[in-house]
């Protein structure tokens, strides 16, 4: 029998969409046995519901093609989100009394069409409590909402950690032109251009900081398959694919510098009055050196030689390019350039000495 392997990305649509469904069933079944009508009815309809709408946000809203939706401001975006779970809302409906009901019970809808008006005015109630909940699991990260709640980094924890450090190059220079508005909606748009590629390479964004971000992997995933080389070449790829859309909405294209390090770290839970999860140790200021590397350099990626020596083929775009000096260590590290695919052509060598 043949297995099914299922991406991280794949996986982390399904359980946001099954948690959209978990949460729309939760609130339908109060309220539906708060007003007396048929549980069964009322918690068909809030899962198929919550997973129409988890899938809308997961498949549309959250891809390029919802861009516009995004875009719009929040209380537009919102009447219109609305409007889209009001036909969902119907659809599952019909489909509800279908699967649940006799045949018969069709005769029963126009009871509900009746009614559709109060029922839809205490549907878009709690979908309002719905949508507002899935938007703070999605602000937290649902794996670090599970951690917190697990109490999984209540005490230290050492995990073996890959950091991406991401800035944009010449940033202070840019907001000089645009202004601080629109220096916002330049940054806000390219963190999300480079935030979908990392996180369908079973990435996370643990901190967005100014114009970057830093985001995380699990070791073995990282090295396993190049799996951080192929994320910097979809970053990449994204941010070029949308030159035009840069250039048309704020008159310049941004570049952008990656610094890339591996090791162990101590995780826990920090905070007390709002928590988070930290990552302390000498790896994460080694990657934050390391994407420094890239501006000194003058290169568009640096890689840590601990991490290249992981990778489970080192291609000709990895580079050696110095030792690197970092403050606190005794020792220099070695340290490579990654050419992107599709980047500015150069003569290639084998990564000698990693």
């Amino acid at each position: 029998m043949f297995g099914v392997s299922i991406s991280h990305s794949t996986r982390r649509k399904l359980l946001s969409i099954t948690m959209a469904g978990g949460i729309f069933a939760v609130l339908a079944g109060l309220i539906t046995v708060a007003i007396g009508r048929p549980l069964e009815y009322g918690v068909g309809n809030g899962i198929l519901t919550g997973i129409g709408v988890g899938a809308f946000e997961e498949l549309y809203v959250q891809t390029l093609r919802g861009r516009w939706l995004r875009a719009m401001h929040p209380l537009r975006s919102f009447f219109v989100y609305t409007l889209v779970v009001v036909l969902i809302y119907l659809v599952a409906l019909h489909i509800t009394h279908l699967v649940l009901g006799r045949w018969d019970n069709w005769f029963e809808l126009p009871v509900v069409y009746h009614r559709l008006h109060f029922a839809i005015a205490d549907f878009v109630l709690f979908s309002i409590i719905a949508i507002s909940a899935m938007r703070i699991v999605h602000f937290i990260g649902i794996e670090n909402l599970f951690h917190l709640m697990a109490g999984t980094y209540h005490r230290p924890v050492q995990k073996r950690i890959v950091f991406m450090f991401v800035d944009i190059n010449g940033s202070t220079a840019i907001a000089g032109q645009l202004g601080a508005f629109r220096m916002g909606a330049l940054v806000g748009k390219f963190l999300f251009d480079i935030g979908k590629p990392i996180t369908d390479a079973g990435g996370d964004i643990y901190l967005y900081k100014g114009d970057g971000l830093i985001a995380t992997w699990n070791w073995e995933h990282a090295v396993h398959g190049n799996t951080i080389l192929r994320a910097i070449d979809a970053m990449h790829a994204a941010v070029r694919r949308e030159r035009q859309e840069y250039l048309h909405g704020f008159g310049v294209a941004p570049t952008f510098r990656v610094g890339v390090h591996g090791g162990d770290v101590v995780m826990s839970v920090q905070g007390d009055t709002k928590r988070s999860i930290g990552v302390y140790g000498d790896t994460i200021n080694i990657a934050a050196r390391m994407e420094e590397a890239a501006k000194a350099h003058g290169v568009f990626c640096v890689i840590s030689a601990d991490v290249v020596q992981a990778l489970d083929n080192r291609n000709g775009r990895i580079l050696p390019l110095a030792e690197e000096h970092v403050r606190g260590l005794d020792d220099p590290i070695l340290i490579a350039e990654y050419r992107p695919e599709g980047g500015a052509s150069a003569p290639l060598r084998a990564a000698a000495g990693f």
